[in-house]
């Protein structure tokens, strides 16, 4: 599938555009000959490039097992981190102006703390943090890094001792308190430094729910994402399952003119989902939503 740069990603709430409108292109028809795999443009050793060179590029726009994406924009940069799960050095930063050509340029953990699961990269003052789940056999938490710059040095691991959830989420209430949004529908609140937590975890938001009928693994509310915009919080999820059919995994929306809720469902869930294993995109769950180059 073949993308322009002008394409916003479309409404949330049936509304404007969430953020202004991210731009990543117009869809062409399925079967527009661009999308073939020999039209790709190659990269470094050959490597399949999105960018096509002529204001379009192809889907997807990082090669490889890259899940859970969590984006950040800071001024014209775009910074993003993916699952890394097993492989070290792990947790890489990618960099990139335009949401379309990325490089890494950092890997933000190199000591061993277990598979990396759905991480989150924010920034707070003049601090980049990466929040991250973790799990061994024998232990599993929610970590933290930080940086003063994306390109590291990252700091050594810091425990926030969140042993029963998963993907964070990290935002700053209108109460200017910092918040992690975590899997289940839960929260915590965090020191202000964001290396510790300040309360307890505590349930804010029961998910919107998919028909009985429909074909899923598990509920399995996760991967919250919340972005501030306008006079609202969005908080972006998934749900339905990671490893079940094809049509499990979903992507939601909510909305809130407070971090503390309530949450309205969004009228048009699910945002994504795959209805049909003929489908060439699998599972799609976890997103994050950003303002594109645009504004």
């Amino acid at each position: 599938m073949s993308f322009t740069r002008r394409f916003t990603l479309g409404t949330l709430f049936g509304g404007g555009a969430l953020a202004g409108g991210a731009s990543f292109g117009q869809a062409a028809p399925p079967d527009c000959p661009a999308s073939h795999a020999s039209n790709w443009a190659r990269g470094v050793e050959g490597q399949r490039k999105a960018d096509l060179g002529d204001g379009t590029f192809l889907n997807p726009i990082v090669p490889g097992d890259h899940p859970d994406p969590s984006i950040l924009k800071d001024g014209e940069d775009y910074y993003l981190v993916f699952s890394t799960f097993d492989a070290y050095p792990a947790l890489r930063v990618w960099h990139s102006r335009d949401l379309v050509n990325w490089i890494p340029i950092s890997a933000a953990l190199n000591k061993a703390i277990g598979s990396l699961w759905a991480p989150e990269i924010c920034k707070h003052g003049d601090t980049f943090y990466i929040y991250a789940h973790a799990r061994t056999p024998e232990y599993r938490s929610i970590y933290v890094v930080t940086a003063k710059n994306p390109r590291g040095p990252w700091t050594e691991p810091v425990d926030l001792k969140l042993t029963k959830h998963i993907d964070p989420g990290h935002v700053v209430g209108e109460d200017g308190k910092r918040y992690l949004f975590l899997s289940g529908g839960d929260r915590v609140q965090l020191a202000d430094d964001g290396l510790s937590t300040a309360g307890p975890v505590t349930h804010v938001y029961d998910p919107w729910h998919y028909p009985e009928d429909w074909v899923v693994e598990s509920f399995s509310p996760e991967g919250p994402k919340v972005l501030r915009h306008g006079e609202y919080f969005y908080m972006v999820l998934a749900v339905g399952g990671t490893a079940g059919p094809p049509t499990g995994h979903m992507v939601i929306a909510a909305r809130s003119r407070s971090v503390h809720g309530p949450w309205e469902q969004a009228p048009n869930n699910p945002i994504v989902r795959t209805t049909s294993a003929s489908e060439k995109w699998w599972s799609r769950g976890h997103a994050s939503a950003v303002e594109g180059p645009d504004g």
